[in-house]
This record gives structure tokens, sequence and C-alpha cells, in this order.
């Protein structure tokens, strides 16, 4: 048979199949009416080598014939249908013990967690930023956001703060440097009201010299009881000269724009969908809680220095 009789062979036995179906479909549309329009189309011409195009059109396929399988046992599963394999998206309980430690911020950084790498490198990636070595749950929701982790699709949409939170910017040198230059202007201010202000207000109020045996005898009685009104130590407006400088601190802090408050990443995620008025007030009360704070540490640094003043002098005086 040549190949343009097996051509048109192939033709017409498309064809055919086409024109049942066409008639299935519009019997079926039509209804009940519908035989009223379908007439029987004449049976087709018997074709030579009926065999040779139904195995060339595809209609019958050899097969071969399955082996017999024996009564020894059941066959072994085919490599990579996972039969008999753990399931490398299934959490063990070591790993969810891990990622529940993780979670609460006591788990071990050193362990990684097996097949869950995006977890693995948030937990021991050595160069973090500090917020996210000391808050491991920030680390943990950074690496969720990340695309390619398995089994974690959709388990938490990254928010609209989450890189503000995570991807902080490291400190300056003299944002470091600030607390020593608080503590620095504190002691400063003291010592300059204790060794000049202090004893000019005492010269001129008992009329007498201030040696230096006197001055440090006044100052070592503090030690044991309060300040003598006639010969201890007077009283001098330092309380309005601190809080003057620790204003000028705290305006020379805003104005260089180093006093970015870090708001926790919970309320972070919570700010966009609050009404208008609270996301600023929360924003300027954490502001505010920042500058009471650092008011308090030169409160506390004062007192250290005054303490240690006092200390050194009744070490000199042997009191």
């Amino acid at each position: 048979m040549s190949a343009a009789a097996r051509a048109e062979a192939r033709k017409k036995a498309i064809l055919a199949r086409g024109g049942d179906r066409l008639a299935k479909l519009t019997s079926s549309a039509r209804g009940e009416d519908g035989s009223a329009y379908l007439h029987d189309d004449p049976p087709l011409a018997s074709l030579p080598g009926r065999t040779g195009i139904s195995k060339f059109v595809g209609e019958e396929t050899d097969m071969p014939t399955p082996p017999a399988a024996t009564s020894s046992g059941a066959p072994p599963p085919a490599p990579g249908s996972g039969l008999g394999m753990p399931d490398p998206s299934a959490w063990t309980e070591e790993q969810q013990m891990q990622f529940m430690n993780a979670l609460l911020a006591g788990g071990p950084r050193a362990t990684p967690l097996p097949g869950l790498p995006g977890i693995s490198a948030a937990l021991e990636t050595p160069d973090e930023t500090p917020s996210s070595s000391d808050d491991p749950l920030a680390a943990l929701m950074a690496s969720m956001s990340q695309p390619g982790m398995p089994g974690m699709e959709g388990f938490m949409p990254p928010g609209p703060a989450l890189g503000k939170q995570v991807a902080t910017r490291p400190r300056t040198q003299l944002q470091k440097l600030a607390p020593l230059i608080h503590l620095v202007a504190a002691w400063a201010l003291l010592a300059y009201f204790v060794i000049w202000r202090e004893p000019e207000v005492y010269t001129a109020l008992t009329h007498t010299v201030d040696n230096s045996d006197l001055f440090w005898k006044r100052w070592a009685d503090l030690a044991w009881r309060a300040p003598d009104e006639t010969w201890g130590v007077r009283a001098v407006p330092f309380f309005w000269a601190f809080t003057t400088l620790a204003l000028v601190l705290h305006s020379w802090r805003i104005f260089t724009g180093m006093d970015t408050v870090q708001m926790p990443m919970l309320l972070s995620f919570a700010l966009p969908y609050l009404p208008p008025p609270l996301p600023s007030l929360i924003r300027n009360g954490f502001q505010y809680l920042r500058i009471g704070s650092i008011f308090l540490d030169d409160m506390a640094a004062l007192l250290v220095g005054i303490g240690l003043l006092i200390w050194i002098a009744g070490w000199i005086t042997g009191r």
C-alpha cells in the first residue's frame, strides 16, 4: 500500500469519527426533535488493509504481557516512588522542637534544622544586624518571608513594616559614643559646681577662707549626717543647670537624627492598619519614653559621681 493511499485512508477515518461526534452533539442539543433532523450516512466502503490502518492510527496497540507475580512476597518499591522513604517536607519531632525553641528565643543557635535551609541560615548567620541577633523571632520572620522554603509557602505574608524592622542600619560611631558623652557632660557639670560654685557660696556666707582640709571635711560629713547649716556644704542651683544640660543634649540627639526609635515588631505590623491619629501618638509616646529613660540614665550617672566624691573625701580625711 502506497503512502498516498495510507494518508487518504487515515483522513477518511478521522472524518468519520468527527462526523459521529458531531451527530451526537447536535442530537443532545436539540433534544427530542433531534431525530427528525438526523439522517444516517451511508456506510463507508471497506478499506483495504484495515489491520494496518488501525495500527497506524493507534486504535490497536500491542502491549507486552505482564509477568506473573510470584507468591514469595510484595515487590520492592520502585526508586523515586517515595514508598518506604521519609517525606523530606515532613517535620520530625526534633525539627519541631528546634523550631519552637527558636520561636520562643530559648533554643540553641548552633544546631541547624535539616531540610530547612531558610531557618538554619537565619539562625546561624554570623553577620547579623543587632536587632536580628538579639531577637530570634525577627530572624525567623525574615527567613519565612524569603522564597524557596519547603513547606512554608504562605505561612506568614511579609507585612509592610517587616523590612524596616529587620533591615536596621548599623549604629554609627557617634551613636556608640553618645552614652559616654552624656556621662562626661554630667560629671563635668558636677565638678564645676563642686570645685568653683559651692566654695564661692560658702565663702560668701561664712566669710572664711575655704582651704582644702575644710573642703574635704565638709564633703566627708555627708557620708554619715545631713549637711550642717553653718559649716556644711552649701546649697547651689545645680538642678536647674543639670536640667538645662539635659535639654541641650536631647535637642542635639533629635536634630542629628541619632534617636531613631525601634518599636516592637508586632506593634510595627499593626501600625499601618490603625486610624490616622493613633500611629503618630504611639510613635511620639515611644520617643518620649526614650527621652525619659536617657534622662534617668543621666541622673544615675550624676548620683554615682556624687557618691564617688563623698567616698574620696572620706578616704582623704580618714573617716
